[in-house]
């Protein structure tokens, strides 16, 4: 309904460089355009809420509360700041790596436009292995960034109520200050993030197998009952089978959202005590202050 293709009319033998014709309707150029806005709508709905989330999950484990309305209401106007920024930081990311990526991409494409020997030329595998480094460098770049300002710049604006300007710069002056420590945290991190991508896809491997366990054994038991019942029998063994899958993936699912939630928190722990030391409020928080000792003024001796 929404493209067709037009043959040529007459008998089916035609020309060996006859090629059929596609052309696009109205209805269906609508369809698409409406499908575009509605990825987009929900695109920025999953970005406005995981930004969101972000102040929230702060708050709990600064605080050590499971209460999320109050923090979510709390930090309402700051999300759009938060989130205009994070869109502008990667958009200058790609427009720097696009500016250094646009050389060796052309040579690149005219090495392997020029023919069959293109792969013999001298610069194809230098053009190649720097299109490589440039993506894989575009990959590390973003993820600092990504981490720089999830880590460095938000609890400004969480526990100081900075403007995005003033955060931006207490978290430079930070990097500026203490190049080393930050350099550090970030190196820890990252093989962090190794061991706990690892340790997390072990933990989902073995609560796939407690769950499979039992399961399985109810599956055996359907299909020995009910194998040799008939078509009722087929029937009712393939609903049993439907259903023990769903609830394995549902098991499955909670396990790995748990799984995610507790590695979550303690990357979040890990940057609020690396941060800590450096902002006051933060610092009273994570460790508060031990309270002030009363003075014990003596008694003075009564009249003999």
């Amino acid at each position: 309904m929404g493209a067709q293709f037009i043959f040529p009319p007459g008998n089916m033998r035609t020309h060996s460089n006859a090629q059929p014709s596609f052309s696009v309707t109205p209805h269906l150029t609508i369809i698409l355009a409406v499908i575009g806005i509605l990825l987009f709508l929900i695109g920025l709905c999953f970005v406005y809420f995981g930004s969101r989330m972000q102040f929230v999950l702060m708050d709990l484990v600064a605080y050590r509360t499971i209460f999320v309305s109050p923090s979510w209401r709390k930090h309402g106007p700051q999300t759009w700041p938060w989130i205009g920024l994070k869109i502008v930081s990667f958009l200058l990311i790609f427009a720097v790596i696009g500016i250094i990526a646009v050389w060796p991409i052309l040579h690149f494409a005219r090495s392997v436009h020029a023919g069959t020997n293109a792969a013999q030329s001298p610069g194809f595998f230098g053009n190649f292995l720097l299109i490589f480094v440039t993506i894989a460098g575009a990959v590390l770049v973003m993820v600092l960034c990504l981490w720089f300002l999830r880590d460095f710049v938000l609890p400004f604006l969480v526990f100081e109520d900075a403007i995005i300007r003033t955060a931006l710069g207490r978290a430079f002056d930070l990097v500026r200050n203490e190049p080393a420590n930050a350099l550090l945290y970030f190196l820890l991190k990252f093989v962090l993030t190794i061991g706990t991508a690892i340790a997390a896809e072990l933990c989902i491997v073995a609560a796939a197998l407690v769950a499979a366990a039992p399961l399985g054994l109810i599956g055996g038991a359907l299909w020995l009952l009910l194998r040799s019942a008939g078509e009722i029998g087929t029937l009712l063994l393939s609903i049993g089978i439907g259903l023990l899958c769903v609830i394995f993936a549902a098991c499955v699912l909670v396990a790995a959202i748990c799984i995610a939630g507790a590695v979550l928190v303690f990357y979040q722990a890990y940057a609020l005590y690396f941060l800590g030391g450096r902002i006051p409020a933060l610092g009273n928080l994570l460790e508060p202050p031990p309270p002030p000792l009363m003075e014990v003024t003596p008694l003075q001796p009564g009249p003999a």
